[in-house]
């Protein structure tokens, strides 16, 4: 994941933070209905800044740093 775009999310206009957050998720690492959610998580933020947190627990929970037992994770994973 580009970290500086990562850093960058919520200093976007909502519209285009969200497009490059959608571009941040590697289909070759994520299976399709997790990305097919994010996605519509994405869209469906009410600011940049709620797009960054999304993004946010994405890297994290990609570094093995997720929730234990979230209920998000134990329906798309």
């Amino acid at each position: 994941m580009d970290m500086k775009a990562l850093h960058s999310l919520d200093k976007l206009p909502l519209n285009e933070s969200r497009e490059v957050a959608v571009t941040l998720i590697d289909p070759k690492k994520t299976k399709n209905v997790v990305r097919n959610r994010l996605e519509y998580d994405i869209s469906k933020a009410p600011s940049p800044a709620e797009v960054s947190r999304i993004m946010w627990q994405v890297y994290l929970s990609g570094n093995g740093l997720s929730t234990v037992g979230s209920k998000w994770k134990k329906t798309y994973y």
